[in-house]
């Protein structure tokens, strides 16, 4: 596989250190972090992407995250997470999407940012 095979939204295991993760987009223009041999992934329990080689990654399948209003905490103030949005589409999660840096980067009440992968990720 080529670096440019590893789109974000993409669910990955690390052959070295056996972690799962989820490819998310690179920082856009000058502060990209990534080498030019790497991918960001954000690892099971974590909350920030690791440039991490694309040649020790391997494809378990597409992320496949539904948005739910209730599970995802919408109306819930802080308890809301910070990648639940709605738009043309409907409620959709881009926690791996096009609009994480700018979700990330906004002041907002929601200030859920999860830890872990989808479905663990959303409240019981």
């Amino acid at each position: 596989m080529l670096k440019e095979d590893f789109l974000p939204q993409l669910v990955v295991r690390n052959k070295e250190t056996g972690a799962t993760g989820v490819v998310c987009p690179d920082l856009p223009g000058p502060l990209s972090v990534d080498g030019p041999d790497e991918v960001g992934v954000v690892y099971d329990g974590e909350t920030t992407a690791h440039g991490t080689d694309f040649r020790v990654l391997e494809v378990v399948g597409p992320e496949n995250a539904v948005a739910d209003l209730d599970k995802c905490g919408a109306g819930k103030g802080e308890q809301a997470c910070i990648f639940l949005t709605i738009g043309s589409k409907g409620v959709e999660c881009q926690r791996f999407g096009n609009l994480r840096w700018s979700l990330i980067f906004r002041t907002m009440k929601a200030k859920r940012h999860p830890e872990k992968l989808f479905p663990e990720c959303q409240l019981s």
